[in-house]
């Protein structure tokens, strides 16, 4: 996998309703709208953003990831609007194996319209075309239907269900695990 090149290359893409992009400290404003959603969070590790100085210490934290070359995560930017409506990119990078785990969140507003496999399609595509990855894996808590479907529709196979591997606000939850290889071209 070669994440240098990620890195580097900084890349963009258009799908038919998104723009996907860096992040940057200008999202601020949307980023908050988007992460002080509870129902977005609700199934996630992460807590819903109280106030404006937890998103950006999100911020903050994307951009030492971005120089440190460990995470890297696309803004979702509705073409029709301009707004950000959702982030997602790859996790755990590892050169050796080559191989990544996705992750997307998408405002609650945004969720059934299918703009997460939208989304992350050319993610998918990118990883295997461009970064010579083999394998992209991908978790959702076991009852979160709608994560596991678009997990589903980016081709990832469910390899096996991790029990009670995360504790989410406080309550052990098992986690389905997904997988995409390069065989499954």
């Amino acid at each position: 996998m070669n994440i240098d090149k990620l890195f580097a290359a900084s890349p963009e893409f258009e799908t038919e309703r998104l723009h996907l992009r860096r992040l940057t400290m200008d999202d601020l404003d949307e980023y908050y709208a988007f992460a002080s959603d509870p129902k977005v969070s609700e199934q996630s590790l992460w807590q819903c953003h109280q106030t404006k100085e937890d998103s950006m210490g999100y911020l903050e934290r994307v951009l030492r990831n971005y120089e440190q070359k460990t995470v890297y995560l696309w803004a979702f930017v509705l073409k029709e609007t301009g707004t950000l409506i959702g982030r997602g990119g790859i996790f755990h990078l590892d050169e050796f194996m080559q191989s990544g785990e996705l992750g997307y969140a998408i405002g609650s507003t945004y969720w059934g319209k299918e703009l997460a496999v939208e989304a992350m399609q050319p993610v998918v595509n990118y990883c295997f075309e461009q970064l010579d990855c083999n394998r992209l894996e991908g978790k959702c808590n076991a009852g979160n239907i709608g994560s596991a479907r678009v997990m589903e529709k980016l081709g990832m196979v469910q390899e096996g269900l991790l029990r009670k591997q995360l504790k989410i606000k406080g309550v052990f939850t098992d986690q389905k695990l997904y997988a995409r290889i390069r065989d499954d071209l």
